[in-house]
This record gives C-alpha cells, structure tokens and sequence, in this order.
C-alpha cells in the first residue's frame, strides 16, 4: 500500500513538472534580476527604498531605485511612487509610471511583477530569446488569476494590465 502511494505522488511530481515550470506565478518578498552588468541579483523593499544583494553578500543600504535589465536588454532603473502607487521605471531619458515591471531573470526568462506591499507578484512571460513576449500576455494574467488562491490584491492588479495592455 506504501509502495503504491509513494509510486502515485512521484508520478504525480513527474507528471506536473514540466506544467509547473510553463505556469510560475506567485508572490514572494523579493525579485532574483539580472543588473544592467547582468550579473544575478536580488532586490528587497525595507524603510521605505529597495535593498539590493548578491549572492553570499549582505545587502546594501535601501535605495530609492535599482537598475536592471530590462526585456531588450537594455538598462533602465525602478523605484516606487507612494503617491501614485506605482513603480517608477526611467530608460534613458524617457521616464514612466507602470503597475508592473518587466524584468530578466537569472537563468534569462523574462517576468513582470507588481508591488503586493512588502513583497512583489510576479508572473513568467517568456523563455528567455523569446522573439515576441508579448503573444504570452494574456496566457500569464489566466496563470495569474488562477494561481492566486490567497486573493493578493496585486495579482488581479498584474493579470489586468497583462490583459489590458499587453503587458
């Protein structure tokens, strides 16, 4: 009977696998990014700015912003408006507000997350060298909606603007 349970949950982790790895959307308190060196790193929000770590590193003091790599490649920065309740996104000379930012991650799959408070909620979007992310949109805000069991408020706010707005 032992033997036939453990066969059952074991075919059961074989079989989801590959479906968990083409559905991540969850919440945590931080996002794993790639800089604008493309080095791995991780950013936090504490007393009111972001930290950012490496690796085996402490973090460093908050900021109001962070650089990262943005889905093209390129490098832009994110910080947080309070009032507007919004990230900050400046590429260049072009600054934005947005609900979600879009980021790459370590292994190179490109994400879009939104602020939960003290943590973010984060959808995949795409593999990484995905020529058109944007045909995933709508297919990310349906895993966000459905794998949004707690009812976090910030993931309803990124699966519509995935749908809304194509991301």
């Amino acid at each position: 009977m032992t033997s036939r349970i453990l066969v059952l949950v074991a075919a059961l982790a074989v079989g989801a696998s590959p479906l968990a790895a083409k559905s991540l959307a969850y919440e945590d308190n931080k996002i794993n990014f790639k800089n604008c060196q493309g080095e791995d790193v991780t950013a936090r929000w504490k007393s009111g700015g972001i930290t950012l770590s490496q690796a085996g590193k402490s973090p460093g003091e908050p900021g109001p912003s962070v650089e990262f790599q943005t889905w093209d490649g390129s490098c832009a920065a994110f910080g947080w408006d309070d009032k507007a309740g919004q990230f900050q996104v400046k590429q260049g000379d072009q600054a934005a507000s947005s609900i979600a930012v879009r980021f790459v991650a370590w292994d190179g799959s490109l994400w879009a997350a939104a602020r939960t408070g003290s943590g973010f909620y984060m959808a995949k979007i795409a593999e990484k060298g995905d020529p058109d992310p944007k045909r995933h949109f709508k297919a990310a805000a349906e895993r966000v909606l459905k794998s949004n069991v707690m009812g976090v408020p910030a993931a309803d706010i990124l699966a519509e603007e995935l749908a809304k707005t194509g991301g």
